[in-house]
């Protein structure tokens, strides 16, 4: 017995009134299940869709849905940083090179000209306001694609929240707290150089990659255009 498109529908119901908000997320769940309640119903066809649908369900765990969603979440936070790193790498190739070297002894000459530790405090703090006034511009797109939808996708989710600021955070505390031990010519060209990766990585975060978003999802996933259009 095949199931109906009000069947499908109660799915994707069912998956939200269990937490999954993403549509994405939910599809998979929803594929899932559907698969599985046509071989239990055609093992006990006489079961209701509501008694098939809780067999289901049942052999997710105690925890339901929250582990796929935490695998997704995995799966999906590796595949964004595959995504950082191949635009990362085009800065070390011709033409984009030149300017990472000119960032880099820029870098290097204002950490010789002025006071490394609060040189180094001003710029990042600039950066982190940057990056707050980009989250909140971010944020009010993602909400205006949302009213237009009503669909959340995980790996938007992702982009739009500028990935794992949590990595980029600890490189700069990180370097904030040993670089008063910074005092050699080369020991400042190193800095110079990590300070200018961490910048790099910022720009692609926070602004190649949400230009890039709606590009990225339709590649990604087929039903987002037309999600989108409809």
């Amino acid at each position: 017995m095949a199931l109906s498109k009000e069947h499908i529908t109660q799915l994707y119901k069912f998956t939200q009134q269990h937490y999954i908000e993403y549509y994405d997320v939910q599809t998979e769940m929803v594929d899932h299940l559907a698969n599985d309640i046509e071989q239990i119903w055609e093992e006990q066809p006489q079961l209701s869709f509501q008694k098939a649908r809780e067999l289901s369900f049942k052999k997710f765990g105690i925890f339901g849905f929250m582990d796929v969603l935490g695998e997704k979440e995995n799966v999906l936070n590796k595949k964004y940083w595959k995504m950082v790193w191949k635009i990362f790498i085009k800065f070390f190739k011709i033409p984009q090179i030149i300017l990472t070297l000119s960032i880099a002894i820029g870098w290097y000459q204002l950490f010789k000209i002025f006071p490394q530790k609060e040189t180094f405090q001003v710029i990042g703090i600039g950066c982190f306001i940057i990056i707050l006034f980009r989250l909140v511009i971010l944020a009010k797109q993602k909400e205006k694609r949302f009213q237009k939808t009503n669909k959340k996708w995980l790996l938007e989710d992702n982009i739009y929240n500028i990935g794992n600021m949590y990595l980029l955070l600890n490189l700069f505390f990180q370097i904030n707290f040993h670089i008063s031990k910074v005092n050699s010519n080369t020991e400042i060209l190193v800095l110079s150089f990590v300070f200018t990766v961490i910048i790099i990585l910022f720009y692609i975060t926070t602004f190649i990659l949400p230009s890039k978003a709606e590009e990225i999802l339709e590649k990604e996933y087929p039903e987002y255009k037309f999600v989108i259009n409809s």
